[in-house]
């Protein structure tokens, strides 16, 4: 992309989003302005029950991210949406987490290496790895110009998903019509040579919709050598005076000398990045029927993420610098939706998918005491075929929804490599890292293989009204894999409509209760130094009481939601600390039982201002060696002012995120027990005001981290390695090799400019 000719259209501006009620209804960015609480929380999702229905009423703890806060917000990524919502923890709020897609923790959950536990859905496709269970993608990779709404369940959703909805559900909803998202262009440019540019382009042809949206972003990065590093672990430290392992002249060596001794190893790390994805939909609806097909949509999503890998792994044993640490990942789908009413009380919906990932061979690193010229890469390719079909029976006051999914998944394990990047995707290499490493020699060839496996799925939901006070939900679901077995997953949702206990006030109490699987991965069972293949897929039940109450009057404009959870796992899939090069092995421990509460206040104070507060309380015991819970933030505080003036067209946004008390694990050398807390402030200043009949311009400043705070993440699952017991002669290789902390950014600043056509 021309990026000379987009700096001189840098006053093109943001577009306004809408999020509707109903089908046919329409709000515009103004309108969801001075919209009422109470009239945004009965927004309809479709996530809780897989039926349209309430925000207040659904049977779930659900939060739901509009498109106009989004766009408020100055929001890039999922990461960035997340970091406001009760209960998300990462250790790394920029998008670098290395090799995985993110680090990150739902309510004391997840925290292994891509192990998020999270399903991630795009116009209900999954988005999850196919091999790897990753959740993705949460960075610049996923488009956000054409979305309505995110969808964000925070409790296990196997019973309606299946496999890896376990600690929750993130559903991102596009546009269904030119009533929802308007054609728009917008550019950001900030520090580092960042530069980002969307689109989103629609029309409508009588009975045929035609949507298409793209993103593109790209950075050179600031290489992590600004940042807050106070141990050390990305400065210059010396190269080892030997090698482990090597080759010459084909022969292999040991305890060769290196031929950067004496020479200082280049400091911080490669974290530039460049992110694509294209996205289209053609939706036909046609008009005044009731009967027959009465919808179907053709749809496809690919995106590409290109990108150094940060403060993945520690700097004095591999060469985080080098242009070879990176990871290039991608990932598609295409999806046919028809819905089909039979009578006026029944719907049938079907759905067949393709789905692709594949991790391609620029994927790699270099170590700095062995192989010090020879690049160790990876590549896997993994797809799937599926098809679902589902039925939904309306009563007066009930309904049936029943459904099964069929699909096959042909899984490859990694193939890994060293010296050349493998020009295809098979599975198989022609310079295998194994027999390199063994000692047998370069250039050999390996075949890794691959996995075919068929899944199958039936489940059952009944959702009845009772006297217009008492609402349940039961579901229940099976699940078999050629992997895991079988598995049964039911639900429970109990919810009681409290207004006539308190005048003006729309109130509902749940009482949820869920049940979640997640089978180990290809990763866990196959890696090369901590995989293990004894591995049993690990379950979740969670009991959830939820207390959500929005105004109904005209004297205030408020809205509370107060949650309770507590959940108990089995044999989750952990790393528990061990004396070996890795410094962990994935275990399946024996228990964990995390329990905690949240607190959710949004005001509309004025017409021109309004604010929000939550809180998140998190603990849990355990039974394994090591916890994902202590990657979490016992404490965690976020809220926010909005302020419009101008006769709002300047919308001030200012957010503030409180992590106290940050567990970390006892592996963690560095910290002794937590990690200090810190608070970070984010600005956002929007002006609405420049129009003309056909055009709206709106720019943006986006001010992160506005006081430059110096802070540090977490370090990823185990943080074993411990720079005190690095030496360049006498141990250039100490057990562990993931960094305690990760250095985050100070001060970033960018601009963004969008304009609505």
């Amino acid at each position: 992309m021309n990026y000379t000719h987009l700096s001189s259209v840098l006053l093109l501006a943001s577009a306004a989003f809408t999020s509707t009620a109903d089908d046919n209804a329409q709000y515009s960015l103004e309108t969801l302005h001075v919209m009422s609480l109470n009239e945004l929380l009965n927004l309809e999702v479709i996530s809780a029950s897989r039926t349209k229905e309430k925000i207040i009423d659904a049977p779930a703890n659900i939060t739901v991210v509009t498109a106009q806060t989004i766009h408020q917000r100055g929001y890039q990524n999922l990461i960035d949406v997340l970091r406001d919502v009760p209960g998300f923890d990462f250790a790394n709020i920029e998008d670098s987490a290395g090799e995985y897609t993110t680090h990150s923790v739902n309510r004391g959950l997840g925290g292994s290496p891509g192990n998020v536990q999270l399903l991630i859905l795009v116009d209900g496709v999954v988005q999850n790895h196919i091999g790897f269970n990753w959740s993705q993608p949460w960075g610049n990779q996923q488009i956000f110009a054409d979305l309505k709404k995110i969808e964000i369940i925070q409790g296990p959703g196997s019973a309606s998903y299946g496999a890896n909805a376990y600690s929750g559900v993130i559903h991102f909803i596009t546009a269904a019509n030119n009533d929802e998202v308007t054609d728009q262009f917008s550019t950001l440019f900030g520090q580092n040579n960042l530069r980002t540019s969307s689109f989103v382009v629609d029309t409508q042809l009588s009975e045929l919709y035609l949507q298409a949206s793209g993103r593109l972003s790209e950075t050179d990065g600031d290489l992590g050598v600004a940042r807050y590093d106070p141990a050390g672990y990305f400065s210059a430290q010396p190269w080892p005076l030997t090698q482990t392992q090597d080759y010459a002249n084909e022969q292999y060596l040991t305890g060769s000398a290196n031929p950067n001794a004496g020479q200082l190893q280049s400091a911080g790390f490669n974290n530039q990045s460049k992110d694509w994805a294209l996205r289209g939909k053609a939706t036909w609806q046609p008009l005044n029927k009731n009967l027959g097909i009465t919808r179907i949509n053709l749809a496809f999503n690919k995106w590409s993420q290109q990108q150094g890998l940060g403060s993945y792994v520690a700097g004095f044993e591999y060469q985080t610098r080098a242009k070879s640490y990176q990871k290039h990942h991608e990932a598609a789908h295409v999806a046919l939706d028809v819905d089909y009413q039979i009578n006026n009380n029944t719907q049938l919906t079907s759905k067949l998918w393709y789905r692709e990932n594949k991790q391609l061979p620029q994927t790699g690193f270099q170590y700095s005491y062995r192989f010090v010229d020879l690049v160790k890469s990876y590549h896997s390719t993994n797809s799937q075929i599926g098809f679902e079909q589902q039925v939904q029976f309306d009563q007066i006051d009930s309904n049936w929804l029943l459904g099964y999914r069929v699909q096959q998944s042909e899984k490859m394990d990694q193939v890994v490599s060293l010296g050349q990047y493998q020009s295809g995707q098979d599975a198989s290499t022609h310079s295998s890292w194994d027999i390199a490493a063994s000692g047998l020699g370069l250039n050999q060839y390996a075949n890794s293989g691959t996995r075919e496996v068929d899944e199958r799925a039936a489940y059952i939901q009944y959702q009845a009204n009772y006297q217009d006070w008492f609402d349940y939900t039961l579901g229940l679901r099976y699940d078999h894999s050629d992997e895991y077995g079988s598995t049964i997953n039911p639900r429970l949702a109990l919810i009681y409509n409290a207004d006539r206990l308190v005048e003006n006030i729309d109130w509902r109490i749940k009482f949820l209760y869920g049940q979640a699987f997640r089978e180990p991965s290809i990763f866990e069972l196959t890696d090369e130094f901590r995989g293990n293949n004894h591995l049993k897929p690990e379950s979740i039940n969670t009991y959830e009481i939820v207390s959500h109450w929005v105004s109904n009057n005209d004297v205030y404009d408020a809205s509370l939601k107060a949650a309770v959870f507590y959940s108990q796992q089995k044999d989750v899939i952990t790393l528990q600390a061990q004396d070996s090069e890795s410094g962990s092995m994935f275990i399946n421990g024996k228990s964990d039982d995390t329990y905690g509460f949240s607190l959710d206040s949004h005001w509309n104070i004025s017409s021109q201002i309004n604010a929000y507060a939550n809180y998140q309380f998190t603990e849990g015991e355990n039974n394994a060696s090591t916890l994902s819970l202590q990657h979490t933030a016992k404490h965690k505080i976020n809220w926010g002012v909005s302020l419009d003036s101008f006769e709002q067209k300047l919308n001030i946004n200012f957010r503030m995120n409180h992590l106290l008390s940050r567990a970390t694990p006892p592996s963690n050398r560095y910290f002794v027990g937590q990690a200090p807390s810190v608070s970070l402030a984010n600005l956002v200043v929007s002006w609405h005001g420049w129009s003309t009949s056909s055009v709206t311009i709106t720019p943006q400043l986006l001010i992160n981290n506005l006081f430059d705070k110096q802070f540090l993440g977490v370090g990823r699952q185990d943080g074993s390695s411990d720079i005190n017991r690095y030496d360049p002669e006498y141990n250039i290789n100490p057990n562990g090799f993931t960094p305690p902390y990760h250095p985050q950014p100070g001060r970033t600043i960018a601009a963004n400019i969008k304009v609505t056509f």
